[in-house]
């Protein structure tokens, strides 16, 4: 009967003078492969992406020569823990379709092949995952290289903010499980590396203490980045308006309460008179990502409570950081199974360590701006063939939407627009204000143009309405809301555009308006007072428009 691993914290006499060793072993053995993996995924993505295949072909090796590993033999910790992650992968891989405008690069290219294809191979990696921890590794590996390529892929900055992290963590523990479960069939190799079955557990978990130091160092960094912003030490949390998102996201689509008004202004007047205690309720916990580490229960309880901030954030403004909710409930399910007297002085330090200096290995965010009610709102409209304008919801761009919704598009610039901004999410407090006052600030030249040009976004909208006429009904429709969206359309406002036939449309606009945001009795109210409108595709004649546009200041 094979022989499985035992419990952290139950050591016998003759292993204990060389089990931190091992441990250590472990943990260094797991890091040098995840950043192999690391870079190597990197450099392909940014100097290689037609040399995916060859990619494959060394994660296939890799998981090929850690296949002997099982779960099952694992302490229970890590089998809890990775069975979580391969849980997370399947849902992820079966519910994200991948399903991009290939609008920069040519349709036959090996990376659109390997991009259109590997979600179902990282699916089938995804369920083996419950087993066998190559299969959770290849499978967060692949998600991980396909989202990373879906910038060049769509020719537009693509954010992987959402899913990077997760899928780093991921990748570390099941890479480390399998080194040390293959190990398990070359006991010289065990021996030469001091790799005993307690100083394999021991080291498990220092694996996972650093991936998990490794997401604590999102919260904590954000909250450094709070305290950094231009306004002062004390900006953000006595004058940053998180209630000014609200009308930011009935402008964007994702409200919940958008479809009840009374709703949405009690929700608005909430958040206004407490605005001051939220502010340093939520940088106190984000600060406290550091002193979690220290025991166990303090470390389930701020995760516990980072998931009602994410589900908060969710109700209040749309934004659903599903996959850091999942991260954070495979974290909580690993530390279920780790007693306390187990989450000892090295794992406790292993995890404060990765928080502190994580960014050296892993992706770190810095999540911190204000909040303000007038900024640059880009969107798409389509124009029909009857005259009429539809305004586009972002959804329609399905796995693309979070990168339509960010508006890194096209930007004109002029001297009337606000500066340009991801939805009202500004890092200056002189813009703060600038849109709080409704008063674009002031240039003596007119500002450059970001992103662009326009026949570029032409081209990924050709590339999307070509997908679109591919999976319209007999009554030109198709449905664009079945994606896990990160800005999550709201599911009760109606979408006039959903009932559009798509091929009735004439005409695709890209459009930026300076807007001016408020309620009235929880409706929105927009004042324009700059809008810019670029026709960039004719769907009739199946054309690029190029960078013709018109302006008008206060529409």
């Amino acid at each position: 009967m094979a022989t499985t691993f035992s419990a952290v914290g139950s050591p016998t006499s003759s292993v204990v003078a060389g089990r931190y060793a091992g441990a250590l072993v472990v943990l260094l053995l797991a890091l040098l492969g995840y950043l192999v993996f690391k870079q190597l995924t990197e450099l392909v993505v940014r100097d290689a992406p037609d040399h995916v295949f060859v990619w494959c072909g060394l994660l296939a090796l890799l998981a090929g020569a850690l296949s002997r590993a099982k779960n099952a033999d694992l302490p229970l910790f890590a089998r809890r823990g990775l069975r979580a992650c391969a849980v997370f992968l399947t849902l992820y891989a079966a519910l994200e379709p991948f399903d991009i405008p290939y609008a920069a690069v040519p349709l036959d290219s090996p990376q659109v092949l390997f991009h259109s294809q590997a979600r179902w191979v990282a699916l089938g990696f995804a369920v083996l995952g419950w087993w066998r921890p190559a299969g959770a590794m290849a499978s967060a590996l692949l998600i991980w290289m396909m989202r990373d390529l879906q910038t060049g892929l769509t020719g537009f900055y693509f954010s992987n903010l959402d899913i990077r992290n997760v899928v780093e963590a991921i990748t570390l523990v099941s890479l480390a499980a399998g080194l040390v479960g293959s190990m398990r069939h070359a006991p010289r190799v065990s021996q030469a590396l001091a790799l005993n079955q307690d100083a394999v557990a021991r080291g498990l978990l220092l694996v996972f203490a650093a991936a998990i130091g490794g997401h604590l160092g999102n919260y904590f960094y954000s909250g450094v980045a709070k305290i950094m912003l231009d306004g002062g030490p004390l900006s953000w949390v006595l004058d940053n308006r998180l209630y000014d998102g609200i009308p930011g996201a009935l402008e964007k689509g994702t409200l919940l309460t958008a479809a009840f008004p009374a709703l949405t202004q009690a929700e608005y007047d909430l958040f206004k008179a407490l605005s001051v205690p939220m502010n340093f309720v939520a940088l106190i916990a984000q600060l406290l990502a550091v002193a979690a580490p220290l025991r166990r229960r303090w470390l389930i309880w701020i995760t516990i409570a980072y998931d009602i901030f994410h589900l908060s954030v969710y109700l209040a403004l749309g934004l659903l950081f599903w996959k850091w909710i999942a991260l954070n409930t495979i974290i909580l399910t690993t530390l279920l199974a780790v007693k306390d007297e187990q989450w000892d002085k090295a794992a406790r330090l292993t995890c404060l360590a990765c928080a502190l200096v994580g960014t050296a290995f892993f992706h770190t965010a810095t999540l911190a701006w204000y909040d303000t009610p007038g900024f640059t709102s880009v969107y798409f409209e389509a124009a029909l063939k009857n005259g009429k304008r539809v305004r586009i919801p972002n959804a329609y761009f399905l796995s693309s939407s979070y990168q339509v919704s960010q508006g890194r598009l096209w930007w004109p610039g002029g001297m009337e627009h606000f500066n340009h901004s991801i939805w009202g999410s500004v890092l200056h407090y002189d813009d703060a204000l600038a849109g709080r006052t409704c008063t674009p600030p002031a240039r003596s030249m007119p500002a450059e143009p970001l992103y662009g040009p326009p026949a570029a976004v032409g081209e990924y909208v050709q590339a999307q309405h070509r997908k679109a006429l591919q999976r319209i009904d007999a009554r030109g429709r198709f449905n664009y809301y079945l994606v896990p969206h990160h800005h999550v359309p709201s599911p009760f406002v109606a979408d006039p555009f959903y009932r559009v036939d798509k091929r009735d449309i004439a005409t695709y606009f890209i459009v930026n308006d300076s807007v001016c945001l408020s309620l009235d009795h929880g409706r929105l109210k927009r004042r324009v007072i700059m809008r810019d409108e670029t026709p960039v595709y004719d769907a009739v004649r199946d054309r690029v428009i190029g960078d013709e546009h018109a302006t008008t200041p206060d529409a």
